[in-house]
């Protein structure tokens, strides 16, 4: 075989080949006889090494898609080469198995049986693997591998033997064809395997430049030439003649099983080759594990949620790097850094974001891949409520808050029937009845879901009735009371407010106007819209020991309408 640019690999079992070729030139002993069932167990435990490197090429391409995938990529140029690689493998495979095929039946016309290895086949019925030589009981017939493969002529071999340099030289073409023959950014290259070494380079006119070396290489590694000195012959003969001439059955399996060397040689420079037309970073796994996923650990009752089982593949030996920051340090000049987990604290409600990078390898480089991540903590919240007195009042600032379990509060809307007014009030809502009309009101809590849909959570009537009416205080003084005439004498205004018995709290009122009687005394007093007591008023205060004392107040409560308070009304002593 021509050798091109050999690795240090192909140049020890060249070597082994010329080795082999001289040694059939000799008149071998028994001992050398034997020597070749050494060369062989080398020979075939170097394809055993190189069809692993193989295998892992194979692999690699999958967990390139693996990576194309993950990033969103097109798979349109990784297809081609895949293919192109499958074909590679079984054309592979078809030839190996021709050549064993004709080694198991040169050895079987020797035996007596079959020579293929148990679990020698795959399931396809390709021969992958022979029986040790070193079982073979007649090593030295030297008429079978002449009689197969060569007949009564040397110098005119029969097609039998012809076809095993045809057969490699099919394969060499068609391989060479897959290498240089594809499109690549609109550009059409092409390689069409000539007949002879001789015009390789310009066949290779054709072909990306880029591409000739690999070409060149694996179109030389299996070029067999024509013919050979025979040293015993003193001549050229044709090449199978050189090799199965008069040589014995171990010389014969382990020139078939150098011929498989070099096929495995040269399939490893095509795979090779393939691989590196995928422009894309293999990320090392060694670890596949089922990884459950949902958007959520919570489920409201009639909801619906889709959990994803998927398949996490990584590499347990490698430590990733990664930079992360929460709500406000987000920003990457506050990021920590971490090779761990990271723990999320639910110590504040609210929603909350996380940002960050994940250092993945690509070719030896750390390339930073952006995450982010959003959570919801939920304060606890216990209710107590009186399903039998939900009301609201008119002309008051009636607050409320609802709640919807399962729904962060961004995602929870509240709505009221018409005649009320609703307003935002912090985490709460206020109610204002503005139709003195309607008797009930209704108020519906509604909650959206991660699809966008709104569901009714809660929905309830209130009775509405009119807000009870303050009374009028006299500093502290109020209907009923009997104060002392200093008390009464000090006080200079009024004001207007529920006593403890009313529930309702917050409630301003404005005073527009008001009087102030005594019994007995013709002049009445007069009350500013401040609440504050006019000359008259404190006069007549003064003058009241003894006596009845009415008060009077017109204000505006807070919905802006005009009442009438409750004459307050208390005897002085």
């Amino acid at each position: 075989m021509a050798a091109g640019r050999e690795t240090p690999r192909q140049k020890m079992i060249g070597m082994m080949y010329l080795v082999l070729t001289a040694l059939l030139a000799l008149n071998i002993t028994k001992e050398v006889v034997n020597a070749f069932v050494t060369i062989n167990d080398k020979l075939d435990a170097s394809a055993t090494i190189i069809n692993s490197k193989i295998e892992d090429d194979y692999l690699a391409f999958d967990m390139k898609k693996i990576s194309i995938l993950a990033k969103g990529g097109d798979l349109q140029r990784f297809t081609v080469w895949k293919t192109k690689a499958d074909s590679l493998k079984i054309e592979t495979k078809r030839l190996v198995s021709f050549l064993l095929s004709e080694c198991n039946d040169m050895i079987k016309e020797v035996e007596g049986e079959d020579w293929i290895a148990a679990n020698g086949r795959d399931p396809e019925g390709n021969i992958l693997q022979l029986r040790s030589m070193s079982d073979i009981q007649l090593k030295d017939n030297y008429d079978v591998p002449t009689q197969l493969f060569i007949g009564s002529d040397p110098m005119n071999p029969n097609e039998r033997g012809l076809m095993l340099r045809k057969k490699i030289h099919a394969y060499r073409d068609y391989v060479t064809g897959l290498m240089g023959t594809y499109t690549q950014k609109d550009k059409n290259w092409v390689f069409k395997a000539p007949m002879d070494v001789a015009n390789l380079s310009e066949a290779l006119k054709t072909a990306n430049p880029e591409d000739s070396l690999k070409i060149s290489q694996f179109y030389r590694a299996l070029t067999i030439p024509d013919v050979l000195f025979d040293a015993g012959e003193e001549k050229e003969l044709p090449w199978v003649s050189a090799i199965f001439n008069q040589v014995p059955l171990v010389a014969a399996v382990a020139m078939f099983t150098s011929l498989k060397v070099d096929i495995k040689n040269a399939e490893s420079i095509a795979s090779a080759f393939m691989l590196a037309k995928i422009e894309e970073s293999i990320y090392k796994i060694n670890k596949i594990e089922p990884m459950v996923s949902a958007r959520s650990a919570y489920l409201n009752t009639g909801d619906s949620m889709r959990l994803n089982v998927l398949i996490a593949a990584y590499d347990t030996l490698e430590m990733n790097e990664i930079r992360w920051g929460m709500d406000a340090d987000t920003l990457p000049e506050r990021w920590r850094s971490t090779t761990k987990g990271i723990d999320l604290s639910g110590a504040t409600p609210g929603i909350h974001k996380l940002k960050g990078v994940i250092g993945i390898k690509e070719r030896d480089n750390v390339v930073w891949k952006p995450w982010d991540f959003e959570y919801t903590v939920g304060a606890p919240v216990g209710v107590i409520s009186q399903p039998n007195m939900r009301l609201l009042y008119r002309g008051f600032k009636n607050e409320i808050e609802a709640t919807a379990s399962g729904f962060p509060a961004d995602k929870v809307s509240v709505s009221v029937s018409s005649g009320c007014r609703l307003e935002r009030n912090g985490s709460g809502w206020t109610v204002w009845v503005v139709d003195a009309s309607i008797r009930t009101a209704t108020i519906t809590v509604k909650g959206q879901k991660e699809d966008g849909s709104i569901v009714t959570v809660a929905s309830n009537n209130f009775e509405i009735r009119p807000m009870p009416k303050p009374e009028i205080f006299l500093g502290g003084i109020v209907s009923g009371q009997n104060p002392s005439c200093s008390a009464v004498r000090s006080q200079s205004r009024i004001s207007l407010r529920f006593d403890s018995s009313v529930p309702l709290t917050g409630v301003a009122f404005d005073i527009i106007e008001g009087t102030v009687q005594v019994d007995g005394i013709t002049r009445t007093g007069k009350i500013n819209s401040d609440g504050s007591l006019n000359a008259d008023a404190k006069t007549i205060l003064a003058q009241a020991c003894g006596k009845k004392v009415t008060i009077t107040c017109v204000y505006k409560d807070p919905s802006n309408v005009r009442m009438n308070a409750v004459p307050s009304i208390f005897y002085v002593r």
